[in-house]
């Protein structure tokens, strides 16, 4: 199957929930976002979850990170918002570390995984003001492995799951040497076979 096979395959495919969780700094958003573009189908993310609530607790994500370690509730409401909303759509890219978990009746679980110096090297360059922002990149890569740990903690005291194991997932892609349009075009065929 070549990539148009599996994108007119992908549109005319329902119920298809596709869910997108990986490694910090995979691509999961650039990903997930173009994905729903091209399907014309909504996008329900984690991460504007996350930084509407930051924003409002005017605290940046990592301060909003340490706060899910001491209330347990606050990540716990945000993971049933996306469990509500995947129960009425019936075509959408949900995104988020805990997605696969939390979506009803996902259709297919795609994990996104990089090398850590590579997303380090990635955010680096994204100086996007819905990041938070480093003075150097050591500092950066330290954030990165710090707020991973604390998912790791989080999820597996919550939920005892750890979204990081990739036999959680039905299609794990390793974007480490892949630009996102070979990460996205190897996706939409992987996805189109997983379904057929």
């Amino acid at each position: 199957m070549d990539y148009q096979e599996a994108l007119e395959k992908l549109k005319h495919t329902s119920p298809l929930k596709i869910t997108v969780s990986g490694d910090i700094g995979a691509g999961k958003s650039t990903f997930a976002k173009h994905l729903a573009e091209i399907l014309d189908i909504p996008r329900i993310y984690m991460g504007q979850f996350m930084r509407e609530e930051a924003a409002k607790r005017k605290i940046t994500l990592d301060a909003l990170g340490k706060l899910f370690e001491k209330d347990p509730e606050l990540d716990r409401q945000l993971d049933e918002l996306q469990s509500e909303r995947s129960r009425y759509v019936q075509r959408g890219v949900f995104e988020g570390r805990t997605s696969w978990h939390f979506v009803e009746n996902p259709t297919v679980k795609i994990f996104l995984s990089v090398d850590p110096q590579i997303a380090t090297e990635r955010i680096w360059q994204d100086r996007s003001d819905k990041r938070d922002q480093y003075s150097t990149i050591e500092a950066l890569h330290k954030a990165n492995q710090k707020r991973k740990e604390s998912e790791i903690y989080r999820y597996k005291t919550y939920y005892g799951i750890d979204v990081y194991d990739t036999n959680n997932y039905d299609l794990v892609i390793d974007t480490t040497d892949l630009d996102i349009d070979q990460v996205f075009e190897q996706a939409v065929i992987k996805i189109a076979e997983y379904v057929a």
